[in-house]
């Protein structure tokens, strides 16, 4: 689904902050300036549209990039923030 959704991530000796472009249940494609290696762990905090509470992923898993996009697996999701996601993308 395509969106514009803020995130800011972390991990593998990298930080960096970009916009989810298309976004599903399972993964995304992320564009973003920082510069991330396929295979990469990261951890990111999605910024939901309205003033939900941030989605948090505590493992995204870089599948592919090319240029300033990557895509994005999504591995385990804090507490509820699965069904946060779920409901959100249910609401659009």
């Amino acid at each position: 689904m395509a969106v514009d959704y803020p995130v800011l991530f972390s991990g593998d000796h990298i930080s960096g902050e970009g916009a989810f472009r298309n976004l599903t249940i399972s993964g995304g494609e992320i564009m973003s300036e920082a510069p991330v290696s396929i295979g990469t762990h990261l951890h990111l905090q999605v910024q939901a549209s309205g003033a939900r509470p941030p989605i948090i992923i505590t493992l995204a898993i870089v599948r592919w990039k090319r240029a300033d996009r990557y895509g994005v697996e999504f591995v385990r999701f804090q507490g509820d923030a699965k069904q946060q996601l779920e409901d959100m993308l249910n609401q659009r």
